[in-house]
């Protein structure tokens, strides 16, 4: 029984601090911290794509080089 009411002051009293932290005006919320970086990786992601797209490309042009000029690759 002395479990049972270890784990539920434990969890009240940790609620109660992670709803503290929460609610902090001072020491920055983890909600915004969240949301920023998310949104770095969300445009680092953006940038990577491009990269290798641009990276691609002229291989894509060099292996249909012939073909445009008719040639028959096997």
């Amino acid at each position: 029984m002395k479990k049972r009411v270890f784990i539920k002051k434990f969890y009240k009293i940790l609620k109660n601090k992670l709803k503290e932290y929460f609610l902090d005006e001072y020491g920055g919320n983890l909600l915004e911290y969240a949301l920023l970086i998310g949104l770095a990786i969300f445009i680092f992601f953006i940038i990577v794509g491009v990269m290798t797209s641009l990276l691609e490309w002229p291989l894509e042009l060099s292996s249909n080089f012939w073909e445009e000029f008719g040639a028959i690759i096997t």
